[in-house]
């Protein structure tokens, strides 16, 4: 079924919708810049979702938050983290549907019980400062390659090739003053990346903070570029041939890059892209909505909320996450194509209920705006909890090499089915 899967989904590559910026990113990253290839592997990514409503009316501000983040989190995790806004919905527990901001802090961090420890302390603090339910946690332990070099054999470059995510980050300070603009960058984008890989890619703005050598914290704008591609040695040598040419056109130390080998792919209905377990488990699900429609003009903010709704609420109440992005992809002319796009991320149970409503979303999505196809994309392979002031769970710990951070597509999903979500998470434990 697998090799079924992946053929249908190669077909389809020209017609890839991407992901792309999404506003106000703080990419922070704590691996030691060094000429020397960096590698880690094995990482265990922690995803904090901390919702701003205050009970009795205002938000948690972005100022408090920063302050938070300083005080708190940073003398924790001092080596890096990331930082972004959401806006997400979710079904209280007297069924209403809420709406809120929401900040976002994702970790890549050693799975040990000093760091399980230290997360636990963030959430409950965050709890107390400002009279939170709970602090959602998300841990996935993907199979995740980490380096700052070229040298490092990220790919496991299969004998059957599949589709796997690749993020590159490229940071934008010039050593000596000034920074990459965002005009030089576009054209590095069409000189450097799109020849090599024209069928998509993910372009969005973020601002790194990474400690150095020498101990300082060095904060800079950053582009992130986001792939996914097959897993093939040329591919490889491809992304190693674009950090190259970025670090010697901008007198650059290191461009990171971060592999995820573990996801599964789609633009169609026909692949079976859930495990359906005989023993439900969360996983995550990543739908990447594309605007431009075939007549002209765009799927405005409005008909897409609407379309939520109408369609993906009444399916997944519990919560979602929406994101703007924008994205570009090679139609089967040959063009390449820009089009704004809209992402949305679920946390849901693998079912086969879940898969069948997931299949309704994109056929209804297709039929109603004239769409070619709906970007799918899997993880089957996370963690599900909530954090509580009372309720504060330790995984058992495994051995991780390293310490990063990098942007993620995030999922605010529903406090209605707090109990639920951390049974699974003690389940997988």
């Amino acid at each position: 079924m697998v090799n079924t899967v992946l053929q249908n989904i190669f077909t389809k590559i020209p017609h890839i919708v991407t992901t792309g910026a999404i506003v106000s990113v703080s990419t922070m990253f704590n691996i030691p810049r060094t000429e020397a290839a960096t590698f880690t592997s094995q990482l265990v990514q922690e995803d904090l979702f901390f919702g701003r409503n205050i009970p009795g009316g205002g938000e948690v501000s972005s100022e408090q938050f920063q302050a938070f983040v300083n005080n708190v989190i940073t003398p924790r995790f001092p080596a890096g983290l990331t930082v972004f806004d959401a806006s997400g919905q979710f079904l209280s527990s007297t069924g209403n549907l809420v709406r809120e901001r929401s900040k976002n802090v994702t970790l890549f961090v050693e799975d040990s019980l000093q760091n399980q420890t230290s997360i636990n302390d963030i959430a409950t603090n965050y709890i107390q400062a400002f009279n939170q339910e709970s602090v959602l946690r998300v841990i996935n332990k993907d199979d995740l390659k980490v380096s700052f070099g070229l040298d490092t054999d990220l790919f496991n470059n299969s004998s059957q090739s599949k589709f796997i995510e690749v993020d590159l980050f490229f940071g934008r300070n010039i050593p000596g003053g000034g920074e990459v603009s965002t005009e030089q960058f576009q054209q590095f984008v069409n000189n450097a990346i799109t020849p090599r890989f024209p069928a998509g890619l993910t372009i969005f703005d973020a601002f790194g903070q990474f400690r150095n050598s020498a101990g300082m914290i060095v904060r800079e704008n950053t582009k992130t570029v986001t792939l996914l591609l097959e897993d093939t040695v040329a591919n490889e040598s491809s992304i190693n041939q674009i950090v190259r040419d970025y670090v010697k056109s901008f007198n650059q130390e290191s461009v990171l890059q971060a592999v995820n080998e573990d996801i599964k792919v789609s633009f169609g209905l026909e692949p079976d892209l859930f495990n359906n377990s005989t023993q439900p488990k969360f996983i995550r699900v990543d739908l990447f909505f594309g605007r431009n429609l075939k007549n002209g003009g765009e799927v405005s903010n409005e008909q897409f909320q609407e379309f939520i709704n109408n369609v993906i609420t009444p399916r997944f109440p519990d919560g979602l996450t929406v994101f703007d992005t924008f994205g570009q992809f090679q139609n089967s002319a040959g063009t390449i194509v820009r089009e704004p796009s809209k992402v949305v991320a679920l946390l849901l149970e693998d079912t086969l209920d879940s898969e069948l409503s997931i299949n309704e979303i994109v056929k209804a999505y297709v039929q109603q705006f004239n769409q070619e196809s709906v970007l799918q994309v899997v993880d089957e392979d996370v963690q599900v909890d909530f954090i509580t002031s009372k309720q504060i769970s330790v995984p058992e710990p495994t051995t991780i090499l390293s310490l990063i951070s990098i942007s993620i597509v995030i999922t605010l999903t529903g406090k209605k089915k707090r109990n639920s979500l951390v049974n699974c998470a003690r389940r997988k434990q």
